[in-house]
């Protein structure tokens, strides 16, 4: 995750040093903001066998954090109405390696929401190197109107297309000649 380091070198250049950051504004009892990292530190269990990361849980309209949840969240997993993130749950949007939103936009690697945009895109309107949806645009497009290399659905031009056009049209060519 690298935008730890973007967060620690602003934390070290603040005079934080080595502290975590803790900050809810207006009051931690209703924060409007929220920013909370642990700047990628480990705790120990104490039993000698090794470490495990630590997370604080950022939650406020705007949410800022390893674990965010807000209306505006952004954070290695973020929860929110507009999400950025690794793992990011967006209600309108998300962006992240994987977004998943599910009224609105969703963009990443792997990607699913009404409008997908991603390697791999699952939606209503999916754009991607594989995209399954009701219109696929992608390498290989999968739905009822498909359009790229490889297509496979109700209609759709393609390279190799695999539609229910196509096979109509060689029932009509071989079937006409019989």
């Amino acid at each position: 995750m690298k935008w730890h380091r973007y967060v620690t070198r602003f934390a070290v250049s603040r005079g934080l040093g080595g502290r975590e950051i803790d900050y809810q504004w207006p009051s931690p009892s209703f924060p409007v903001v929220s920013i909370r990292s642990n700047l990628g530190r480990y705790s120990d269990k104490g039993n000698g066998y090794g470490s495990r990361p630590r997370f604080k849980t950022a939650v406020g309209l705007i949410a800022i954090g390893d674990v965010a949840i807000g209306l505006i969240s952004i954070g290695a997993v973020s929860v929110g109405l507009l999400s950025i993130g690794a793992v990011s749950l967006g209600l309108w949007l998300a962006l992240g390696a994987v977004a998943m939103s599910w009224f609105g936009w969703a963009v990443g690697a792997v990607a699913m929401a009404g409008v997908a945009i991603g390697a791999v895109a699952i939606g209503s309107k999916a754009l991607g190197a594989v995209a399954i949806g009701e219109i696929a645009v992608g390498a290989v497009a999968i739905g009822q109107w498909a359009y790229g290399v490889v297509v496979i659905g109700e209609h759709g031009i393609g390279l190799i297309p695999i539609t229910v056009d196509v096979m109509n049209w060689f029932r009509r060519l071989f079937g006409a000649g019989s």
